[in-house]
């Protein structure tokens, strides 16, 4: 059962069980082959040699795969003691020279058995094969160029290995980034709404105060409704401009009451810029701190103009208003909880890509500018 998670079995080649039965099997039947056939000659048939045996005709070179387990083995162990390459140089040469020692003597008991020598014998004859240039050093270069083979798999598996959990670690950190970041956001939407909400309850309760009870129902209506959209929406990072505005049109649904004939809105957005995806509350914070700080304390300040234009790549989204100047410091200027959640957000979605201007509007009047890049769902 693959739990719908697909078909996750290991192939059996890919199991050491798997060669070692396949090694086992291979040796059963290779040794019952060469006994099969050196049967006579073992069992003192007169008519039969030594020579006329597999066991005299083929190749030494079978030796290596009674030998191959071995050598796996050890390559295998030196691995695990990374980084004591004089200590392996050293084994594995030793090995060689023991292999090529081994087919040497193999050699002499072949001659020996071949010409029913003793094996007292096999020293002189291991020392003939000397003089007569029957010695061969080739399992030596054999043996060396396999394990070089091996150390080369083994570490290309590890590199493989290694840049799949590179891979595997890039993508949950940009996951967990992602979350951050989307936690991030939240929290900053939450600190905008007690903001709100204190501003719009104050004007609740003077409305009350001056017995405009009718339009204070209608700003407690107009607040449900903002809060529910609000909250609906609070998961998503991004919106387009046109929900935006349509946000931003109910708060200030509420300021027009609260103000009456004082405040005069002005919408110069261009409509190609409708699509664009901006940082969902991210004008009713600036245009909050507009009236805030602009509109309210200047009374014969009314104009709140909001635009949005495209230049090239970019989106430039500005609020306007014709209220007092800006503080001189700059540490009064950037403690407003508007500014910093704007300035926050801007960086933590675009990075340097956008960014938050303020600044005067001569003759009179504050403009707050943001420039961050278009981008849109719309082809």
């Amino acid at each position: 059962m693959n739990n719908g998670h697909g078909n996750t079995a290991t192939p059996p080649w890919r199991n050491r069980r798997f060669w070692l039965i396949v090694w086992l099997t291979g040796t059963a039947g290779l040794l019952a082959l060469l006994l099969w056939d050196a049967w006579s000659w073992l069992s003192g048939d007169p008519q039969a040699s030594f020579r006329s045996t597999r066991l005299n005709e083929w190749p030494l070179e079978v030796i290596w795969w009674l030998l191959a387990p071995g050598i796996l083995w050890l390559q295998a162990s030196l691995m695990r003691i990374d980084r004591h390459w004089l200590w392996a140089i050293g084994l594995h040469g030793l090995t060689a020279a023991l292999i090529t020692g081994l087919f040497i003597i193999l050699q002499a008991a072949r001659v020996l058995l071949a010409n029913h020598l003793p094996a007292n014998f096999l020293p002189v004859v291991v020392n003939d094969l000397r003089w007569l240039g029957g010695w061969s050093y080739l399992p030596a270069l054999v043996y060396l160029a396999l394990i070089l083979a091996l150390y080369a798999v083994a570490y290309y598996r590890e590199w493989r290995a290694g840049q799949r959990l590179t891979g595997e670690l890039r993508v949950a950190n940009a996951q967990l980034e992602t979350r951050l970041v989307r936690a991030s956001l939240d929290a900053l939407k939450m600190q905008l709404h007690p903001h709100f909400l204190f501003n719009t309850l104050n004007s609740i309760t003077s409305l009350i105060r001056n017995n405009r009870t009718r339009e204070a129902e209608d700003v407690v209506a107009g607040l449900g409704e903002l809060l529910r959209r609000s909250l609906d929406h609070r998961q998503e990072a991004k919106e387009t401009l046109a929900h935006e505005l349509e946000f931003l049109n109910r708060y200030l649904a509420i300021e027009s009451i609260r103000f009456q004939d004082r405040l005069r809105v002005e919408l110069d957005i261009a409509p190609k810029c409708l699509p664009a995806l901006v940082p969902g509350l991210m004008l009713q914070p600036l245009v909050e701190n507009a009236m805030k700080h602009g509109i309210s304390r200047d009374p014969a300040a009314r104009l709140l103009r909001i635009s949005a234009a495209r230049d090239g790549t970019r989106l430039i989204l500005t609020v306007y208003n014709d209220g007092p100047p800006l503080p001189k410091d700059d540490a009064v200027l950037s403690r407003g909880i508007g500014v910093q959640n704007t300035v926050t957000r801007l960086q933590m979605l675009y990075g340097d890509a956008a960014l938050l201007r303020l600044r005067d509007q001569p003759p009179h009047g504050v403009r707050a500018e943001i420039i961050l890049p278009f981008e849109s769902n719309s082809p």
